[in-house]
């Protein structure tokens, strides 16, 4: 399916100003509304979920691997490729840069897939904390309480904090709620986690990541040959990892202090 994307009403691209860094420095990421087209999102969101509910019925989805907590990793395909030039137009890839210490490449190209039924995860950096990088989230469907909008613990990008600390701590969450198109640029060690997502629908969310500089490819549309494909999320598929999360998502206290322990070692 050719996803087309009605062109969004002209306006100024943003530029990246001393408001917007100190908003940045302080909070860990910035909100832009209205960003991409709605239309174009509407029929990339309805091709994911053909997708994945084809592969469902087929049987060819792997084990494990963020199947059970529900948050899954996935490769939204060529078709997407709409959504990068939207944020080029608007400027958001030039405030990525002007936030970036390092000359940046092309962006790794991913989406969340928040499942039905989905569980709410620990808390969590992207990557690791002593590599920082810039991610660019698009909401390609309303995202709410409802259907899992993420949860963020403010202002822990300022320390570099193990889980055990984040945990006494105690830091003020707030939950990122955004309408279709919208825009947010965050820093990879802002502590947060996908939130359970309580509707029938699974709910997308693409992602831009900027780990060690970006994509190899000089077009990272070029991956899993421009297909739709879907990804382990935080879990591996190998049968230990499969009894973890099994374990965890039942007994969501069990994963809590398995990682606190880990986190103090």
């Amino acid at each position: 399916m050719q996803v087309i994307a009605e062109p969004q009403p002209f306006r100024p691209p943003y530029v990246l100003n001393d408001s917007l860094r100190q908003a940045f420095a302080d909070e860990g990421y910035l909100k832009f509304d209205g960003v991409i087209s709605r239309t174009g999102l509407t029929q990339l969101s309805q091709c994911i979920a053909e997708e994945f509910a084809r592969q469902q019925r087929r049987g060819v989805l792997f084990s494990g691997g963020g199947t059970v907590s529900g948050h899954l990793n996935c490769f939204p395909g060529a078709e997407s490729r709409f959504v990068y030039e939207a944020l080029q137009q608007a400027g958001i890839i030039d405030i990525v840069r002007g936030l970036s210490g390092a000359k940046l490449r092309a962006p790794n190209v991913g989406c969340n897939l928040n499942l039905p039924g989905s569980a709410a995860q620990n808390e969590h950096v992207d990557g690791y904390a002593s590599s920082p990088f810039l991610v660019v989230n698009v909401a390609a469907v309303d995202t709410n309480l409802d259907n899992g909008a993420m949860e963020i613990l403010r202002r822990t990008q300022l320390s570099d904090s193990k889980y055990w600390q984040i945990l006494l701590a105690r830091p003020e969450r707030v939950r990122v709620c955004m309408k279709q198109g919208d825009v947010v640029i965050r820093t990879s060690t802002l502590w947060h986690r996908g939130m359970p997502n309580r509707t029938a629908t699974p709910r997308p969310m693409l992602a831009f990541t900027w780990e060690d500089g970006g994509s190899p490819r000089e077009d990272p549309y070029q991956v899993h040959e421009g297909r739709i494909t879907f990804l382990p999320n935080r879990y591996s598929t190998d049968f230990g990892s499969r009894v973890r999360e099994r374990a965890f998502v039942a007994l969501p206290a069990l994963g809590t202090a398995y990682r606190a322990v880990r986190s103090l070692f």
